[in-house]
């Protein structure tokens, strides 16, 4: 779309979206959220759209609700920058460091499926399928508002578990040293 014509729709379109995503309460940033819509048209051919109206309208629409699960999914996540790096993502493991690193996967996969099933239901669905809790409760037969509590508590086992697995991997390094050498450490 040419930037003039996106400057007209914008002057149109732009105060009429902000309204609409007033529904989201503050839960979203309408402002960053309408800004994007508009990126997305000049990326978009002329000829394609039928109703430039429209168009941005489901645009904003996608964007407000994209913005909303990521939200929503804020403090769910496994794996963060610094973990990574830990993983050695950005360089390459030893074959000891691969090894622990197995049996991590090893135990974190055998507490997973340790949970039950709804818990552990709830995670694949949210986290891999990124269903929305409504959703989530409805493949699932339990209310809506008993989503976060079943990931919160599958993900609090899974934390549980890797912390006792690493507290155990810690015992075991104190066992292997040499008496007298796990008191200088």
């Amino acid at each position: 779309m040419k930037p003039a014509d996106l400057a007209r729709l914008f002057a149109t379109e732009g105060p009429r979206l902000l309204r609409r995503l007033r529904r989201f309460r503050g839960r979203i940033a309408a402002e960053d959220v309408v800004q994007a819509a508009f990126a997305k048209m000049l990326e978009v051919d002329e000829a394609e759209i039928e109703e430039p109206r429209a168009y941005l309208a489901r645009i904003t629409r996608n964007l407000a609700i994209d913005e909303l699960r990521k939200h929503e999914r804020g403090g769910l996540s496994f794996v963060d920058e610094g973990e990574l790096d830990r993983l050695g993502v950005g360089g390459s493991l030893t074959p000891e460091q691969m090894l622990i690193e197995g049996e991590r996967f090893a135990h974190m996969t055998g507490a997973f499926l340790a949970l039950p099933k709804k818990e552990r239901m709830a995670v694949v669905l949210f986290k891999l399928k990124g269903l929305s809790h409504e959703e989530i409760g409805r493949r699932l037969g339990i209310p809506r508002h008993s989503v976060p509590r079943y990931l919160s508590r599958a993900l609090a086992k899974c934390a549980e578990a890797m912390q006792a697995f690493e507290r155990a991997g810690l015992d075991e390094s104190a066992d292997d040293q040499p008496k007298g050498e796990a008191d200088r450490t």
